[in-house]
């Protein structure tokens, strides 16, 4: 009897000892339910680009977009081309969650045709939403699937997603005849042949026609005597003639078409003005869309979010989060303490025209509250800490309005990982 006691008295005392020490993580971050989730609601909303700066901007941007119509080779080295190679020799995994073997890898390497890159040399065009991928497969390659921000949604076969009417410049293709090397103002790597169709001077003649339209509504459907054609992301840019919206189309030999949609209010002239109404419109448009690595499943990650805001308004940025800090004049502030960065960002950066750049991660600064800065940003998650020592995710997965220490009220979020603790410096995409 004795013995049972004593069983069960130190049965319950490590029972409750275990759940005393358990952390309860909630459901959401202060950020989420303090911070109005109404991007246009902080800061100088009166922040304006004059006209004669914004079609500067406006005229890079058409040019930008167009760059793989006058080029004669792919723009890039054949080491940046050929950069995906390099996960044959580093520890990757399949969907499956298996280790890709050499083979596997040496059979996409050969399958990559790269011995007659910039052979074909031809001109192209996307003809509906889709994807370029850093080697000619659907297959995903992720680091350690079993820790957090290794696995999904981080697929580094994936570059980047691909509106319809945009623009290529084709290297070569694949062993398979199932995809394409290609250029474009967004990216560079493989698409899918059914994607594209090619382009002759005189198609590329009528397709530039200077006066462009630009979708401003997500999954925007667009139709054509009436049917469904297909449903457009906000970004997209429509060229316009006499005759109407202008959409390509291809033959059964890959040619492509020039088609038109019927008339569509989600289509305004580019670029919109710079002005609080549009920057509202825009921002309400982003807040709340759900997080996607490299554009997957027809979502933005940071940098798509980035760039696809600031479209509308004919200012081009490049694709990822490191190119993109070097879109406009950069500051500095990576040895700065918590403090010192906050005060920095809030004396020199200017609401909705600078961003907030880290390693790996870009953010819109668009005013503040209480002191703090706040930013708008498309972002997966917090790093915390698990029960087990691992490092986790708090995941957040959709674009927010946060301040810079976004999760610091988490029990058991890790200590100097914040993003404050991680901005390296700025950047003024425009100065007045």
């Amino acid at each position: 009897m004795k013995f049972y006691i004593i069983f069960i008295t130190t049965f319950y005392l490590l029972f409750f000892s275990a759940c005393a020490t358990k952390r309860i993580v909630p459901e959401n971050i202060d950020d989420l339910t303090q911070i109005e989730q109404k991007p246009y609601l902080y800061g100088n909303m009166n922040i304006f680009i004059s006209k004669s700066e914004q079609n500067k901007f406006y005229k890079d941007y058409i040019n930008q977009y167009f760059k793989p119509w006058n080029i004669d080779k792919i723009s890039y080295s054949f080491d940046v081309a050929t950069w995906a190679f390099e996960y044959k020799d580093k520890k990757v995994y399949a969907e499956n969650h298996k280790l890709i073997d050499k083979k596997s890898f040496q059979d996409l390497i050969s399958n990559s045709n790269f011995e007659q890159y910039n052979n074909l040399a031809k001109k192209g065009i996307t003809i509906r939403n889709t994807y370029l991928r850093a080697l000619p497969t659907d297959g995903v390659i992720f680091y350690n699937p079993n820790r957090a921000g290794e696995g999904f949604p981080f697929d580094y076969n994936q570059n980047s997603s691909i509106k319809i009417n945009t623009p290529l410049f084709v290297s070569h293709f694949s062993q398979d005849r199932l995809w394409a090397f290609v250029e474009s103002s967004v990216a560079l790597g493989w698409i899918k042949i059914q994607d594209i169709a090619f382009v002759d001077e005189q198609f590329i003649q009528e397709f530039q026609t200077e006066d462009y339209y630009i979708n401003i509504k997500d999954k925007n459907g667009i139709y054509t005597k009436g049917f469904i054609q297909d449903s457009i992301e906000l970004g997209t840019i429509l060229p316009r003639d006499d005759k109407g919206f202008l959409i390509a189309t291809k033959d059964y030999s890959h040619n492509a078409m020039i088609s038109y949609i019927d008339d569509n209010h989600n289509l305004k002239k580019m670029p919109i003005d710079f002005n609080a109404q549009n920057l509202e419109l825009i921002s309400s448009e982003l807040i709340g869309q759900k997080y996607g690595w490299g554009g997957l499943y027809g979502h933005r990650d940071c940098s798509a979010m980035t760039k696809d805001f600031y479209a509308p308004f004919g200012i081009f940025l490049q694709r990822n989060s490191g190119d993109q800090k070097n879109d406009g004049k950069y500051m500095d502030i990576k040895k700065m303490d918590r403090k010192s960065k906050k005060q920095y960002i809030l004396e020199n950066g200017v609401p909705w025209m600078t961003l907030v750049y880290m390693k790996g991660h870009i953010m819109i600064y668009i005013g503040s509250k209480n002191g703090e800065p706040l930013v708008f940003h498309n972002v997966w998650g917090v790093r915390t800490v698990q029960d087990d020592g691992s490092v986790g995710r708090f995941v957040v997965g959709q674009a927010v309005v946060t301040t810079l220490e976004m999760g610091k009220d988490l029990p058991n979020v890790v200590e100097d990982s914040l993003l404050i603790d991680r901005v390296e410096g700025i950047t003024l995409i425009a100065v007045q």
